[in-house]
Protein backbone atom coordinates (compact mmCIF):
# COMPACT_ATOMS: atom_id res chain seq x y z
CA UNK A 1 0.00 0.00 0.00
CA UNK A 2 1.31 3.39 -0.91
CA UNK A 3 1.01 6.19 2.07
CA UNK A 4 3.68 8.28 1.59
CA UNK A 5 4.43 9.09 -2.51
CA UNK A 6 2.07 10.93 -4.03
CA UNK A 7 3.79 10.91 -6.97
CA UNK A 8 3.74 7.05 -7.49
CA UNK A 9 0.91 4.53 -8.74
CA UNK A 10 -1.39 3.72 -6.39
CA UNK A 11 -1.00 6.46 -3.58
CA UNK A 12 -3.82 5.78 -0.97
CA UNK A 13 -2.09 8.66 1.79
CA UNK A 14 -3.64 12.05 2.71
CA UNK A 15 -3.67 14.47 -0.34
CA UNK A 16 -3.75 17.60 2.29
CA UNK A 17 -0.79 18.26 4.68
CA UNK A 18 3.09 18.86 4.55
CA UNK A 19 4.91 17.16 1.76
CA UNK A 20 8.53 16.95 0.58
CA UNK A 21 9.93 18.48 -2.51
CA UNK A 22 7.06 19.51 -4.42
CA UNK A 23 8.85 21.78 -6.29
CA UNK A 24 12.48 21.34 -7.31
CA UNK A 25 14.18 24.04 -4.79
CA UNK A 26 11.80 23.93 -1.90
CA UNK A 27 12.36 21.42 0.44
CA UNK A 28 8.66 21.17 1.68
CA UNK A 29 5.95 22.76 2.02
CA UNK A 30 2.19 22.71 3.18
CA UNK A 31 -0.60 21.74 0.40
CA UNK A 32 -4.35 21.78 0.09
CA UNK A 33 -4.40 19.54 -2.48
CA UNK A 34 -1.30 17.46 -3.39
CA UNK A 35 -2.71 15.88 -6.16
CA UNK A 36 -3.59 19.31 -8.14
CA UNK A 37 -0.02 20.10 -7.96
CA UNK A 38 0.82 16.09 -9.41
CA UNK A 39 -1.66 17.02 -12.31
CA UNK A 40 0.66 19.83 -12.96
CA UNK A 41 4.28 18.06 -13.20
CA UNK A 42 2.02 15.50 -15.30
CA UNK A 43 1.46 17.69 -17.85
CA UNK A 44 3.05 20.48 -17.81
CA UNK A 45 7.07 20.07 -16.87
CA UNK A 46 9.61 19.22 -19.47
CA UNK A 47 8.97 15.32 -19.92
CA UNK A 48 12.66 14.85 -18.64
CA UNK A 49 11.67 16.24 -15.30
CA UNK A 50 8.44 14.59 -14.95
CA UNK A 51 9.92 10.59 -13.06
CA UNK A 52 12.02 12.50 -10.93
CA UNK A 53 9.70 15.12 -9.70
CA UNK A 54 7.06 12.38 -9.34
CA UNK A 55 9.57 9.77 -7.50
CA UNK A 56 10.54 12.09 -4.84
CA UNK A 57 7.04 13.84 -3.96
CA UNK A 58 6.44 12.63 -0.31
CA UNK A 59 3.75 13.28 2.50
CA UNK A 60 5.48 13.99 5.79
CA UNK A 61 3.52 12.40 8.84
CA UNK A 62 4.04 14.41 12.08
CA UNK A 63 3.75 10.83 13.64
CA UNK A 64 7.26 9.01 11.40
CA UNK A 65 8.42 12.88 11.08
CA UNK A 66 7.79 14.54 14.31
CA UNK A 67 9.95 17.79 12.75
CA UNK A 68 7.27 19.23 10.47
CA UNK A 69 5.09 19.27 13.59
CA UNK A 70 7.81 22.13 14.92
CA UNK A 71 7.14 24.13 12.09
CA UNK A 72 3.87 25.81 12.53
CA UNK A 73 4.50 27.07 16.27
CA UNK A 74 8.10 28.48 14.97
CA UNK A 75 6.57 30.60 12.18
CA UNK A 76 3.79 31.39 14.46
CA UNK A 77 6.80 32.91 17.27
CA UNK A 78 8.38 34.91 14.76
CA UNK A 79 5.73 36.15 12.98
CA UNK A 80 4.37 36.91 16.43
CA UNK A 81 7.59 38.57 16.93
CA UNK A 82 7.69 40.49 13.64
CA UNK A 83 4.29 41.93 14.00
CA UNK A 84 4.62 44.60 16.91
CA UNK A 85 8.10 45.72 14.74
CA UNK A 86 6.20 46.02 11.33
CA UNK A 87 3.40 47.74 12.86
CA UNK A 88 6.00 50.81 14.49
CA UNK A 89 7.80 50.49 11.46
CA UNK A 90 4.44 50.80 9.25
CA UNK A 91 3.17 53.59 11.64
CA UNK A 92 6.44 56.10 11.30
CA UNK A 93 6.19 55.65 7.64
CA UNK A 94 2.43 56.58 7.36
CA UNK A 95 3.01 59.83 9.47
CA UNK A 96 6.11 60.65 7.39
CA UNK A 97 4.30 59.70 3.94
CA UNK A 98 1.60 62.13 5.33
CA UNK A 99 3.86 64.48 5.96
CA UNK A 100 5.92 64.54 2.72
CA UNK A 101 2.23 64.05 0.37
CA UNK A 102 0.50 66.90 2.48
CA UNK A 103 4.19 69.14 1.51
CA UNK A 104 3.93 67.92 -2.33
CA UNK A 105 0.03 68.73 -2.73
CA UNK A 106 -0.19 72.72 -2.59
CA UNK A 107 3.37 72.20 -4.99
CA UNK A 108 1.84 69.94 -7.46
CA UNK A 109 -1.18 72.50 -7.61
CA UNK A 110 0.80 75.27 -8.34
CA UNK A 111 2.63 73.54 -10.52
CA UNK A 112 -0.43 72.30 -12.27
CA UNK A 113 -2.53 75.55 -12.02
CA UNK A 114 0.72 77.46 -14.06
CA UNK A 115 0.68 74.75 -16.37
CA UNK A 116 -3.17 74.54 -17.46
CA UNK A 117 -3.43 78.28 -19.24
CA UNK A 118 -0.07 77.46 -21.28
CA UNK A 119 -1.11 76.64 -24.76
CA UNK A 120 0.92 77.77 -27.79
CA UNK A 121 4.34 78.26 -25.25
CA UNK A 122 3.43 75.51 -23.23
CA UNK A 123 6.44 73.68 -23.86
CA UNK A 124 8.96 76.55 -23.33
CA UNK A 125 7.34 77.82 -20.15
CA UNK A 126 7.14 74.35 -18.77
CA UNK A 127 10.67 73.95 -18.61
CA UNK A 128 11.18 76.35 -16.35
CA UNK A 129 7.98 75.63 -14.12
CA UNK A 130 9.58 72.02 -14.14
CA UNK A 131 12.78 73.01 -13.23
CA UNK A 132 11.67 74.96 -10.26
CA UNK A 133 9.00 72.30 -9.79
CA UNK A 134 12.05 69.40 -9.89
CA UNK A 135 14.43 71.16 -7.51
CA UNK A 136 11.76 71.58 -4.81
CA UNK A 137 10.17 68.17 -4.87
CA UNK A 138 13.96 66.87 -5.20
CA UNK A 139 14.71 68.68 -1.86
CA UNK A 140 11.96 67.14 -0.02
CA UNK A 141 12.17 63.62 -1.20
CA UNK A 142 16.19 64.13 0.24
CA UNK A 143 14.09 65.31 3.48
CA UNK A 144 12.03 62.65 3.32
CA UNK A 145 14.55 59.72 2.57
CA UNK A 146 16.98 61.08 5.45
CA UNK A 147 13.97 60.78 7.93
CA UNK A 148 13.10 57.24 6.59
CA UNK A 149 16.65 56.07 6.91
CA UNK A 150 16.79 55.87 10.48
CA UNK A 151 13.20 54.03 10.21
CA UNK A 152 14.63 51.52 7.73
CA UNK A 153 18.03 51.21 9.86
CA UNK A 154 16.06 50.75 13.04
CA UNK A 155 13.65 48.29 11.88
CA UNK A 156 16.27 45.87 9.90
CA UNK A 157 18.35 45.82 13.33
CA UNK A 158 15.38 44.80 15.42
CA UNK A 159 14.49 42.16 12.72
CA UNK A 160 18.39 40.74 12.18
CA UNK A 161 18.46 39.26 15.62
CA UNK A 162 15.14 37.43 14.92
CA UNK A 163 15.77 36.30 11.36
CA UNK A 164 18.97 35.25 12.32
CA UNK A 165 17.09 32.78 15.56
CA UNK A 166 14.21 31.79 13.12
CA UNK A 167 16.89 30.76 10.05
CA UNK A 168 18.58 28.95 12.71
CA UNK A 169 16.09 27.21 14.09
CA UNK A 170 14.73 26.44 10.49
CA UNK A 171 18.27 25.12 9.54
CA UNK A 172 18.06 22.57 12.11
CA UNK A 173 14.41 21.91 11.21
CA UNK A 174 15.07 21.62 7.61
CA UNK A 175 17.97 19.04 8.60
CA UNK A 176 15.30 16.58 10.30
CA UNK A 177 12.83 16.99 7.52
CA UNK A 178 15.92 16.22 4.94
CA UNK A 179 17.39 13.27 7.06
CA UNK A 180 13.89 11.82 7.18
CA UNK A 181 12.94 12.33 3.45
CA UNK A 182 16.31 10.59 2.42
CA UNK A 183 15.54 7.56 4.66
CA UNK A 184 12.53 6.74 2.88
CA UNK A 185 13.72 7.73 -0.63
CA UNK A 186 17.20 6.00 -0.36
CA UNK A 187 17.90 7.21 -4.11
CA UNK A 188 16.30 10.81 -3.28
CA UNK A 189 17.30 13.65 -5.78
CA UNK A 190 17.50 16.27 -3.40
CA UNK A 191 20.86 17.91 -3.30
CA UNK A 192 20.07 20.59 -0.15
CA UNK A 193 19.16 23.29 -2.57
CA UNK A 194 17.18 21.44 -5.66
CA UNK A 195 16.25 18.16 -7.52
CA UNK A 196 19.01 16.85 -9.59
CA UNK A 197 17.18 15.75 -12.84
CA UNK A 198 20.17 13.61 -13.20
CA UNK A 199 19.90 11.14 -10.77
CA UNK A 200 17.10 9.08 -12.50
CA UNK A 201 14.70 6.77 -9.62
CA UNK A 202 16.08 3.20 -9.51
Amino acid sequence: MNTMFPGRPNYTGPTTGWFGLLHHEILYEESHDVMERIQYVKYNKPSYEIAIRLHNMIYLDPVLCPAIAKRKPLDADYNAKCDPLDADYNAKCESLDADYNAKCDPLDADYNAKCDPLDADYNAKCESLYADYKAKRESLYADYKAKRKPLDADYNAKCDPLDADYNAKRESLDAEITAYIKSAIPDCAWNGKTLVYSMVPS
